[in-house]
């Protein structure tokens, strides 16, 4: 790196596998968003807007979306791991930063759209994500 370039402060690898793993867990949402309770309760709401107790047009097309949404996150979330998998310093690095932040993120998609609760085993499990996360940075020279 010359002196003229400026140092980042994050590889470009760790920004693609987070955003990655971020989006695998919104793949997820909408996937489950797909056939879930909460799209009827969703799609009976946008049909009180037209003064319909329900419509199944309007909740059939609310599940398509969704599973429009599910593709496209799908296809976005392989685009990214695929280059941060080339950009990355090991495969290792990027798996883990991937898991790890599709993890963290679906548990918090978990509470905030499914009201899903957090168990204390979940935090276990993402301590010991965290601890070797930083194992592996320090036994690969991070």
């Amino acid at each position: 790196m010359s002196e003229s370039q400026p140092k980042s402060s994050a590889s470009p690898w760790v920004i693609l596998a987070v955003t990655s793993g971020a989006f695998a867990a919104l793949n997820g949402v909408f996937a489950k968003l797909t056939t879930d309770q909460h799209t009827t309760s969703f799609a009976q709401s946008i049909a009180h807007i037209f003064g319909k107790d329900s419509s199944p047009f309007i909740e059939m097309l609310v599940r398509v979306a969704c599973l429009g949404l599910n593709v496209l996150c799908n296809i976005i979330m392989w685009a990214l791991f695929t280059r941060a998998l080339t950009a990355g310093p090991s495969t290792t690095k990027v798996s883990i930063t991937n898991t790890a932040s599709n993890f963290l993120a679906t548990a918090v998609l978990g509470m905030v759209v499914f009201q899903e609760a957090v168990g204390g085993l979940w935090w276990v499990g993402a301590g010991m994500m965290g601890a070797g996360c930083i194992l592996v940075g320090m036994r690969e020279g991070a």
